[in-house]
């Protein structure tokens, strides 16, 4: 995965500050984990293992928890794709440089679904 660059006015952002601390980490871990569209697994499996590989104590359902919030103050869009979960950071593209031509995981949005005759 590629470095990820945190801007100082995050600091300042209304839609952080409603966050529980829980919340804001799982946030922060989510954008290094991502691939450079902003989307990831979902499963709540993966999330786990990926954000908190090495915390026992951090349990998946607390996870998504988070994940529920952050999608409610809309930090990120959770949708399905072929019956898998898959996450969208919001805005990414206007904070992080967007390096690859193909995304690792598939868009949220229909338009940009891959088709079966290409």
């Amino acid at each position: 995965m590629a470095n990820r660059i945190l801007r100082e006015s995050i600091c300042t952002s209304g839609t952080i500050d409603r966050l529980s601390y829980f919340e804001e980490v799982c946030f922060y871990r989510l954008l290094v984990q991502c691939d450079d569209f902003g989307r990831m697994d979902a499963r709540p499996a993966v999330l786990r293992s990926r954000l908190f590989p090495l915390r026992e104590d951090v349990e998946s359902k607390a996870i998504m928890q988070a994940i529920a919030r952050l999608e409610e103050v809309n930090l990120l869009v959770v949708y399905e794709y072929d019956g898998q979960p898959f996450l969208q950071v919001c805005t990414w593209e206007k904070h992080q440089r967007v390096r690859n031509k193909r995304a690792k995981y598939p868009s949220p949005f229909p338009e940009e679904q891959p088709t079966d005759n290409v």
